[in-house]
Order: structure tokens, then sequence, then C-alpha cells
């Protein structure tokens, strides 16, 4: 199998293993379509991955799925079928690529790992989502034997975080944010060599992530490339 191949791929086990370990969490294959939603009402934390070109037609199947359990969602295109479902475009979900040879030296950095109250409040700060929400997506993660947390210390205050999903031996790193005070340290490139290693340690040699814009540059500057996006559309027109 190819890298994108199997980044689609582990795309789709990653969320199926971080939904296991949730109490509202829930998953399905309608076909070609991998429907989940992790009980938590946030649109990017619930969505249906294509994984076959035909599962389109399943899409009402999926809008049943998520309406019987009251969750908003979205629907992920992998860019390189040119499909359109026929509703409005959201954006794209950039994607990146790395092999885990020749990864440069972990930076020293004062870490913790699988503390959710630390990665919690640094995620809150980063990306707005309330504390009980942040903290509610996170807590689950330490249950989940594929994924480790990683927060980094200054003194007594939390200031970044990266998460690493390990399945197949594909690494997924996300939730990569550092707190406004702290930034400009490379804290953001240290995080995510940290979890890096820990993929390559847990057997993995790929790695992907979905950068923002803002850390483009960093993840460009540690040897990821670009690969097809995940397009993003509406769940529905109604």
């Amino acid at each position: 199998m190819n890298p994108l191949a199997r980044q689609r791929a582990a795309t789709v086990a990653v969320w199926r293993a971080d939904v296991a370990t949730r109490p509202a969490g829930d998953w399905a294959d309608l076909g070609g379509l991998a429907v989940h939603t992790t009980g938590l009402d946030a649109v990017h934390w619930n969505g249906a991955h294509l994984t076959h070109p035909g599962a389109l037609a399943h899409l009402g199947q999926a809008e049943q799925w998520f309406a019987e359990r009251h969750m908003p969602w979205a629907v992920l295109l992998p860019a390189e079928l040119d499909l359109d479902p026929g509703t409005p475009h959201v954006t794209d979900q950039a994607v990146m690529l790395r092999s885990l040879e020749k990864l440069p030296p972990p930076t020293p950095v004062a870490l913790r790992w699988d503390d959710a109250e630390g990665a919690a409040a640094v995620q809150t700060a980063c990306f707005g989502d309330p504390w009980e929400m942040a903290t509610a997506f996170v807590v689950p993660k330490l249950r989940n034997a594929a994924c480790a947390v990683a927060v980094a210390y200054d003194g007594a205050l939390p200031v970044a975080t990266a998460t690493v999903v390990t399945v197949d031996g594909v690494a997924g790193v996300y939730g990569v944010g550092t707190v406004p005070v702290a930034r400009r340290r490379g804290l953001g490139r240290a995080l995510t060599l940290a979890v890096l290693h820990e993929g390559q340690r847990r057997g993995c040699d790929l790695a992907f992530l979905n950068p923002s814009p803002e850390g483009y540059a960093v993840y460009a500057g540690l040897g990821f490339a670009d690969a097809p996006p995940w397009r993003i559309y509406q769940a529905s027109t109604t």
C-alpha cells in the first residue's frame, strides 16, 4: 500500500480507536462510508470519511445514523477521487506525510505524558474549545492504548501539547498547540518531535498530520511533505 493509501486508512482507524474509549462514542462502516461520533456536540469531532468511491450513495444512511445520535457531522472526501457529494464545500483539511526514518533528535523539554488536565488547558487556550469540552475530549485518550499525549511545562504552567495515535505502523499527529505567551520558543517543533519519536518507538515507519497555516513551516522544516487533502463538505443542504 502506498503512503497516501496508508494515511487514508489510518485516519479512519484512528477515529475507530478513539471512539471505542468514549462513553457515547460510536463507529460504523456504511458500505464504504466510515462514520464516527465522539458523543461530543462539535462538528469537527464527528464525521463520515469516504473509503470507497461508490459510497456517496450511502449519505442518506449516514444522515440517519447521526440524526439518531443527535450529533452534528461533516463529509470528508479524499481529494484525489475528485468527487462531489452535492452539498456545499466547507474547507480542505490539509495533509502532510513523513517517513519516520532519519528523525532529528528530540529537543530537551520538560514533558509530562498522559496529563489530561494539562493537555486540556493548552487546547482550550489554543483552539477555543470550552474547558469542559476540551477535558471531555482529552480524558478518554488516556484509556486508548493506541494514543499518547505529551504536555510541555514551564515550571507549573502547561504551555504546549501534542498527541500521537499509532495504528498499523502509521503515526497520526494531532492537537499540536502552544499557548500564546509561550510561542516562538520552538515548543511546537519540540512536541511534534517528541510524539514522532514515540510513534517510532511503537514501531511506526510513517507519520501524518493535518497542518494549520501557522504550523506549516515548522512541519515542512521537520521533513513533512504535502499530500492531497481531505475535502470537507456540509453533511446536507438542510
